[in-house]
């Protein structure tokens, strides 16, 4: 190939996901030789749009279209080829969450003027990657509109798809289509999303924009995991956790953070500190007990459906001797990071019910309170949300103790 050339060209782009997008484009559209020696025995693979009414995304194998051609419509498009088949599916899995698409195999719709009334929706019409073709719930020009604009994005032309957005967005926005404007807004975030410097293709994606975060799915299962351990209801809202970590120079400068996150997303504009001033000694217990009587003073900063401190038992133990709302504190124990979950009923625990009075009459004093220890696989998604929170208390405490410590140095 080097003795052969005598040019050399090249395009920059803004993200992983172009640059693969547009080399299969331009081998397809310049079948370059030296592209077809490959040393292995794959079949690359190529992304058909079928010409169907309704047209499908499929994936096929080269040799599926060369023997045989009857598998695919030959009027539909064709688009790669793409050497890898799980950068090939994860390309169709970004790409669906922008321009969704119905790929149902029982689709009469497709070949029929049924108006789909008596028809089922698809699996994937639930999880809002199909537009509703299934069930007549979109018209074939809308829909054709919406395969247009997909052939455009695989084609790497993100230019082009995004402008075509925006003009139908201000179309409906004058036409007063507010939700079908905001579902094209909606679009263009997400393209922009993808297609960042900074994002790169992932088994696991995590883009807020793409609606399937890591922060959802820990909601999810943190929700479990406080029902069957603390009997809360499986709908139990945690539209507010906050997190609270201590840090100090033995005992000097000691600062308490308070972060928040807000459905599961970090919040700093609620964030807030507590310069400890009563102590001056090694004892973060007493730190935490302290800032968490002064956040209880305080709220119009909102309360918290949950609360996260970074420690064990005996840090869950000493926030607790103070705590008059009746929302549930657990704590996350390092080496390895396992969660500390008081037995404590919390629909009875607070100020208006004079809980440690009962607990103490039943024996159930904070000094012999017991506690769930739950250890979770280290991939599992309430473990990961739990952590962010922890990591992120954590980096702001250590922030607010290095200024006072800093401070007083000057000073």
């Amino acid at each position: 190939m080097t003795s052969t050339a005598v040019k050399v060209k090249f395009k920059v782009l803004e993200s992983e996901l172009e640059a693969l997008l547009v080399e299969a484009e331009l081998i397809r559209t310049y079948q370059p030789q030296f592209n077809i020696l490959l040393k292995d025995d794959k079949s690359p693979l190529y992304i058909n749009i079928t010409n169907d009414k309704f047209p499908r995304v499929i994936r096929l194998r080269k040799k599926q279209i060369i023997f045989d051609p009857k598998s695919i419509d030959s009027k539909g498009t064709i688009l790669g080829p793409f050497s890898s088949a799980y950068k090939t599916q994860e390309v169709l899995k970004i790409a669906r969450k922008i321009f969704p698409w119905c790929n149902k195999v029982e689709n009469k719709l497709a070949n029929s003027d049924s108006d789909g009334s008596d028809k089922k929706p698809c699996f994937y019409y639930h999880i809002d990657l199909c537009p509703g073709a299934c069930i007549g719930e979109i018209s074939e020009k809308d829909y054709g509109e919406n395969i247009k604009q997909l052939i455009l994005f695989l084609k790497g032309e993100k230019k082009i798809v995004s402008k075509n957005l925006k003009l139908r967005m201000a179309e409906k926005a004058k036409q007063e289509k507010f939700e079908e404007a905001a579902i094209i807004r909606d679009q263009l975030e997400m393209i922009e999303y993808v297609t960042k410097k900074t994002h790169h293709l992932k088994p696991e994606l995590t883009s807020h924009a793409l609606k399937n975060k890591v922060s959802e799915d820990g909601i999810i299962y943190l929700q479990k995991i406080l029902s069957e351990y603390l009997g809360l209801p499986k709908q139990y809202p945690l539209t507010r956790i906050e997190g609270y970590d201590v840090s100090n120079t033995q005992g000097t400068n000691p600062a308490v953070s308070m972060v928040v996150f807000t459905n599961g997303e970090p919040d700093k504009s609620q964030y807030r500190l507590f310069n400890i001033r009563s102590l001056n000694t090694p004892n973060d217990y007493q730190m935490m007990k302290e800032a968490t009587v002064r956040r209880q003073n305080h709220r119009e900063w909102g309360v918290p459906n949950l609360v996260i401190i970074d420690g064990g038992k005996g840090q869950v133990r000493s926030t607790l001797q103070d705590w008059n709302w009746n929302y549930p504190i657990i704590g996350i124990a390092k080496n390895p990071d396992r969660l500390v979950i008081p037995k404590i009923d919390w629909s009875k625990w607070g100020i208006n019910n004079q809980e440690n009075n009962e607990y103490e009459s039943n024996n159930h004093s904070l000094k012999n309170l017991e506690y769930f220890i739950v250890k979770l696989e280290s991939n599992h998604p309430s473990l990961k949300l739990i952590q962010q929170i922890r990591n992120e208390s954590h980096r702001f405490s250590q922030y607010q103790h290095k200024r006072r410590r800093l401070k007083g140095m000057f000073e």
